[in-house]
């Protein structure tokens, strides 16, 4: 009898030793190298996406709202600063250099990053200076977890899915209250009929649909029935404010869109939490009167939303600049050319 006690007593230590181990290990962040203090009760955190601001910044910096708010970031001493991808335009040494001296450099927290497409423009070279796209972590009683939306054209498959299922089983501990997903696809509103007219500039499934509702939603479900969960994304073209706010009343799930586009309603989500209650609000970049988060809602954004933005002409020069000063332009036309010598070539054999 002792010896079969001893041999289910040892498996259970090692799993409660591997869960603690888990629960106490500190994430670095990969752009500042501090590291993120995870033994507070009482924190905050500031999230938003698209920190390089309007698709034609071709200054190779961050936004410029971002940038003038730096001082007043490091005053509020956030335990982390949360991007929800599209940090950068396209990662080159121009723009890593750019980034080092003008906002890695200055702030005075840890960064950290849900890659979007832009992020992931060049290969695989964010992989290489920034390490693995998707991860986890733990502050306190709050579960973070951050997707990398661009695989799989938006689904969530193979090891990262894996990884997805092994995460979430561990908020089932009693110590987790919140449970956080940061992405930068919205892939939670791609197939949802209320949302199909309020995001139509976003990066989106380009083939087919995406498995949200048939296996990610339901993966959510059991955990929702006992945990607070917010799922913040940060592909958001253009709209009314720099915040979408919604609920899902039959999941209890919080789904919020927030990004940075360079603009006078410029804002900043900044989450606070204290002893496991959330509470979230506005911060404006450029001190402009915010309301509360929760009134950015389907109905708000529903009545400000513009059917569609008008073409402006006048930037059709700076729209051909970057397309002739980007490399995968001329990555396009080495490769027509060559199939163009190719066929020519080919025409002419066949001619003799």
């Amino acid at each position: 009898m002792g010896k079969r006690n001893n041999a289910g007593i040892i498996p259970l230590f090692v799993a409660f030793l591997s869960f603690s181990m888990y629960l106490s290990a500190q994430i670095t962040s990969p752009f500042t190298g501090q590291k993120l203090n995870d033994s507070v009760s009482t924190y905050s955190f500031i999230v938003s996406g698209h920190f390089h601001g309007q698709s034609n910044n071709s200054s190779t910096f961050p936004a410029a709202t971002v940038l003038s708010s730096i001082d007043t970031l490091n005053k509020l001493q956030p335990a982390f600063l949360m991007s929800l991808g599209d940090l950068f335009l396209d990662v080159d040494d121009v723009y890593l250099n750019h980034y080092k001296s003008s906002l890695f450099s200055k702030i005075k927290f840890p960064l950290l990053n849900a890659v979007g497409n832009h992020d992931l423009s060049n290969g695989n070279r964010y992989e290489k200076e920034f390490g693995k796209t998707f991860y986890s972590f733990v502050v306190a009683s709050e579960l973070y977890i951050v997707l990398n939306t661009e695989l799989n054209d938006g689904s969530i498959q193979g090891e990262q899915l894996s990884f997805l299922k092994s995460t979430l089983e561990t908020a089932q501990s009693e110590k987790i209250k919140n449970v956080f997903i940061f992405t930068h696809r919205p892939i939670w509103a791609e197939r949802i009929d209320k949302y199909k007219q309020l995001f139509l500039e976003n990066t989106r499934t380009a083939i087919g649909t995406n498995n949200f509702l048939e296996e990610i939603q339901p993966l959510l479900k059991p955990i929702a029935a006992s945990k607070h969960i917010f799922w913040l994304s940060g592909s958001m073209g253009g709209g009314p404010a720099s915040f979408f706010y919604d609920k899902n009343d039959e999941y209890n799930i919080v789904f919020i869109q927030t990004a940075i586009r360079d603009t006078p309603k410029d804002a900043m989500l900044n989450v606070k939490v204290n002893n496991g209650f959330v509470t979230l609000d506005g911060l404006s970049l450029t001190n402009q009167q915010l309301t509360a988060i929760e009134s950015y809602n389907l109905d708000f954004w529903s009545k400000n939303t513009k059917s569609k933005p008008e073409f402006s002409f006048r930037l059709l020069p700076l729209y051909f600049k970057n397309m002739f000063l980007h490399p995968f332009f001329w990555y396009g036309a080495g490769f027509t050319f060559l199939c163009f010598i190719s066929i020519r070539f080919v025409l002419k054999r066949r001619k003799k």
